[in-house]
């Protein structure tokens, strides 16, 4: 493998370059006495996350332990899977061009967490305002150097807007529901479970979503070194997510529930109704194909034409442990 210091020179070239943003890391602890094969996983703090923590038994129903940790960081999360300190990882579609430019020839795709409208652009829902259009001139807000923001010019790219129609405001996606309420901004693009919670609690309404003009998928990402020699636990902890995305579509009130216990664990006040309406909004299927592929191939030639990335990676992956996986499930009926 590769020398880990380039590698990690190489992936914090990368994010600055494309102005990820940093966090913290919330960390998990495994039981101590558990002899089942450990998997130390990088997850982030999406909605299908929580459903997974909100129901820990789950990796033991299908033989394994998980080292389940939450980074808020796309950035951190990539260099814990880089040095070694997680086996798997996830990320989304700017994330995994970032991750395969650090580790080119030795990381692959083995499924997804979530794609399709993962961003919206949000209004009061006292607004009488429709489309884009009707912002033209208005204070709108983002997080720059986010997915969002890639999100909105290839959408302004394909509609023939131009980003200085609109007055941006460059604002932290935690401050957007409240600048919204107090009238600070007209709206906001920004990616779930944050356009969710803004409508649950009356605050604004959906104007737009954007699984139309990419899927921005969140790919699960591991080594190719780390799968050739854990199969049997590749397979069992794709199984069992397999588990939650049928819970999710199936019985979206329930992982609602899950998810909502589990944030409010780690101090977060997430009102069911945000949750369902996300569960309802995103596909969760795991599922990785050519057109997953060919977004994250777009994701990745936006960034070169951008300047943010020096080098189009080659993205490969492996849907055979999925295959594996979804028998595994079927068994489990």
């Amino acid at each position: 493998m590769k020398s880990k210091i380039k590698y990690l020179s190489l992936l914090t070239y990368i994010f600055i370059a494309s102005l990820l943003i940093s966090g913290c890391i919330e960390e998990s602890s495994v039981g101590e006495g558990n002899e089942l094969p450990l998997v130390r996983y990088g997850g982030q703090h999406y909605p299908g996350e929580y459903v997974l923590a909100g129901s820990p038994d789950i990796w033991n129903k299908y033989g394994i332990q998980v080292d389940h940790t939450l980074f808020s960081s796309g950035a951190e999360n990539s260099e814990a899977l880089i040095t070694e300190r997680v086996d798997i990882n996830c990320g989304s579609d700017t994330k995994t061009v970032a991750l395969f430019n650090a580790m080119q020839g030795d990381i692959i795709i083995i499924g997804t967490l979530q794609k399709g409208n993962r961003y919206s652009t949000v209004v009061r829902t006292d607004s009488e305002i429709e489309s884009w259009d009707d912002l033209k001139g208005k204070k709108v807000a983002t997080r720059y150097g986010t997915g969002a923001e890639s999100i909105l010019r290839k959408y302004y790219e394909m509609n023939g807007y131009n980003w200085e129609d609109f007055d941006y405001v460059n604002m932290k996606i935690e401050d957007m529901p409240a600048a919204l309420e107090s009238g600070q901004i007209d709206a906001f693009t920004a990616w779930e479970i944050t356009p969710s919670i803004t409508e649950a609690k009356g605050i604004g309404t959906v104007m737009r979503t954007y699984g139309d003009v990419a899927l921005t998928p969140v790919s699960i990402h591991t080594t190719k070194e780390y799968a050739s020699q854990h199969e049997d636990e590749i397979v069992r902890f794709l199984a069992a997510h397999l588990e939650k995305a049928e819970l999710i579509q199936n019985n979206p009130e329930e992982a609602a529930t899950l998810a909502t216990n589990a944030a409010s664990e780690r101090g977060a006040n997430v009102l069911p109704e945000a949750f369902e309406r996300v569960f309802n909004r995103i596909n969760f299927e795991l599922d990785v194909n050519e057109e997953t592929i060919g977004s994250i191939n777009d994701t990745a030639l936006y960034l070169y034409e951008e300047g943010k990335i020096e080098t189009i990676p080659t993205i490969e992956y492996d849907a055979s442990y999925l295959e594996k996986a979804k028998q595994l499930r079927t068994s489990m009926e």
